[in-house]
């Protein structure tokens, strides 16, 4: 086959599979058509025709959140905030602190120029000095006397005891003496008596000459030594009574000097106690200046303004250099804050009052940021009434979390207290729920072929958050309740968003849905 004839077959052979592929696509579309031609014949069929105006919504599961809400202003906590003030009068010689500034507890704030506090720490630094020299003197003193006469009296009741020591031996010894002579002399008068009887007796027999003359001489001789005997034992007597006499006499005068010298030396303890006074003395004085001075300087150290917390510092209202007149009161410098410890104070109604608990958990908006939620919880719940544009209301205290110190003190705040939660739980549109004399009621609709059909249907409510509300018993997941408008086939009901007074539905308290079949 030549060149140009195989050229012609294949473009022939191209032609041919386009129209094919047309072919195909345009077959395609118009099945495409038809098919949704059919389905929207059997929609328009099928569909159920709404009453005009008719409103509903499903039965689902959600978590709801029923809250109180309330207004009120951020505050500090109690002690949080403090006014510093000055307890003495003085020029202001420094100011360490600005508004805005962050101060640390302990910080100066301000230094007062306060010369006649000064003038006084020294004057009373002085007098302290001075009594605690007379002080010093006045125990050394004391010491040294003590010394002496501790010793003055030991050496005098050493010597009064070996007086007395002596007295007694001395009259032991007298004693003794004077008995061992009066003894000599009654053996020298009992030899002599016998002497001269035994002299007698030789006599007579000499006269009788049974004796030689010798024999009368010896006993001649014997009685003349008796007696003289007899006589040196009386005059030794004499001598020792005389010698007694006057030692005892001598011995009861060193006791005697013994005895004045201990009371001479025990009288130093009198003095001693004198001297202790005079120290006591010394010593209260030196207490008093101590104390003046502790005042003195605690005077000059109300000088320094110190601030009693950490914070933020929040108005100052008065500046370096102005005089504080302190009165009565002390005058505010200074307002310091701890922008961490802050919370909001809101009014609650007393209609809702019961409902709110400590512990529970609160979101809390401010003006300042909008769109911004800061934590809370309930801290106190007054027990007295607060009357608030004639309206009975209960102080509440939420404790705040404060990130970033961004919250300030008298910030218009907006609360709502958690008081109830659930999780998965069926809930309704608060507008489908009615009012009715044996408890809420709904309106269930069923979509069946044609016109929809309606029934009344009693519902068990539990919490609300003020847009649905849960439903305890009654319905199902799924089901449909009407809302709002004229009900076919009921008389011609009109359904009507109906609420109570405060926001919840009719049928049940604000936020907590209704008691009906219960």
């Amino acid at each position: 086959m030549t060149e140009p004839a195989v050229r012609g077959s294949n473009a022939a052979r191209v032609r041919a599979a386009k129209g094919r592929r047309r072919l195909i696509i345009n077959l395609g579309i118009v099945v495409v058509i038809l098919a949704a031609a059919a389905v929207y014949w059997n929609f328009r069929r099928t569909r159920v025709q709404l009453p005009e105006g008719l409103v509903t919504g499903k039965v689902q599961r959600m978590d709801l959140v029923q809250a109180v809400s309330a207004t009120g202003s951020v505050t500090a906590q109690t002690g949080a905030m403090v006014k510093i003030g000055s307890q003495i009068t003085g020029r202001i010689k420094r100011l360490n602190a600005d508004v805005g500034d962050k101060m640390k507890a302990g910080e100066v704030i301000a230094e007062l120029a306060v010369p006649d506090l000064e003038a006084q720490v020294r004057q009373a630094q002085a007098a302290l000095a001075v009594n605690q020299q007379v002080l010093a003197q006045q125990v050394a003193g004391v010491g040294l006397q003590d010394t002496q006469t501790r010793t003055d009296i030991q050496r005098t009741q050493a010597a009064l005891g070996v007086a007395r020591t002596n007295l007694q031996q001395v009259q032991q010894s007298a004693q003794l003496q004077v008995s061992t002579a009066q003894a000599g002399v009654r053996q020298a008068k009992a030899n002599e008596v016998n002497s001269a009887a035994n002299l007698k007796r030789t006599q007579e027999l000499f006269e009788k000459g049974y004796v030689a003359a010798a024999d009368v001489d010896n006993a001649q001789a014997q009685a003349e030594v008796n007696s003289a005997q007899l006589s040196s034992a009386q005059e030794n007597l004499r001598l020792v009574e005389t010698k007694v006499k006057a030692d005892l006499p001598s011995a009861k005068d060193q006791v005697t000097q013994a005895q004045a010298n201990l009371t001479a030396a025990q009288a130093g303890v009198t003095q001693n106690a004198i001297k202790r006074r005079q120290v006591a003395q010394a010593q209260e004085a030196v207490r008093q200046s101590e104390a003046g001075l502790a005042f003195t300087r605690a005077q000059l150290d109300k000088a320094l303004i110190r601030t009693p917390i950490s914070g933020t510092v929040l108005q100052l209202t008065q500046q370096q250099g102005e005089t504080i007149a302190a009165g009565l009161s002390a005058p505010t410098l200074i307002i310091v804050a701890d922008l961490s410890r802050l919370q909001v104070d809101a009014f609650v109604d007393e209609t809702d009052i019961g409902r709110v608990a400590l512990g529970q958990k609160a979101q809390v908006t401010v003006d300042a940021y909008p769109n911004r939620t800061f934590a809370g919880a309930v801290q106190k719940i007054a027990s007295g009434a607060t009357m608030q544009q004639n309206v009975v209301t209960y102080d509440v205290t939420i404790k705040l979390e404060n990130p970033g110190g961004r919250l300030k003190p008298d910030m218009t705040a907006t609360v709502n207290i958690t008081v109830a939660k659930r999780e998965n739980v069926l809930a309704v549109p608060v507008d489908a729920i009615k009012p009715a004399p044996r408890g809420a009621t709904v309106t269930v609709m069923t979509r069946g072929k044609g016109q929809p059909e309606f029934r009344m249907q009693r519902v068990r409510t539990g919490v609300s958050d003020g847009e649905h509300t849960e439903i305890t018993r009654g319905l199902r997941e799924g089901q449909e309740v009407v809302l709002s408008g004229a009900v076919p086939g009921m008389g011609g009901q009109q359904m009507q968003r109906m609420r109570g007074p405060l926001g919840g539905p009719m049928g049940g308290p604000h936020g907590g849905g209704g008691r009906g079949g219960r």
